[in-house]
């Protein structure tokens, strides 16, 4: 039984890495960001509300602000650590525009390796921050603000 609840936790956790993963991946296209599942988180649409609703596709541009501010956070954090160093450095030239053929590129390394090593960790990394602004703002926690 308590297997099954593991499992199940897992699934869900790789769920949230796999949506969070292809809304970074898509992260300069606020039309796919827009028709993210994250889009329609009620964090994302209430700031989408706030302090977008001016502009074309708002919860697509919360959602990048939101994510943004995610990779700062991770990068600010955790950059200065030896095992996750090219991870942050990862997120950098995602943030950047870079493809991952490109970042592997940049790093030296093969795609597949960067594919499966550092873009892996850095979308958990991220999902994580993410998860935890989602879920204190959630629980009535003052908002963090995102990147401007």
């Amino acid at each position: 039984m308590v297997l099954q609840k593991e499992s199940s936790t897992e699934e869900k956790s790789d769920q949230w890495v796999s949506r969070v993963g292809h809304a970074l991946r898509n992260l300069d296209d606020r039309s796919a960001l827009n028709r993210s599942p994250l889009a329609r988180l009620s964090y994302v649409e209430k700031l989408a509300k706030e302090r977008y609703s001016s502009h074309v596709l708002p919860r697509g541009l919360a959602l990048r602000m939101v994510l943004l501010a995610c990779i700062e956070k991770v990068m600010n954090d955790l950059s200065t650590e030896p095992a996750l160093s090219r991870a942050c450095r990862y997120l950098a030239l995602l943030k950047q525009g870079l493809s991952c053929r490109q970042i592997s590129a940049e790093l030296g390394l093969s795609r597949e390796h960067v594919s499966r090593v550092y873009r892996l960790k850095a979308f958990e990394l991220v999902t994580s921050v993410f998860l935890s602004i989602v879920k204190s703002t959630s629980a009535g926690a003052s908002r963090p603000k995102p990147c401007n």
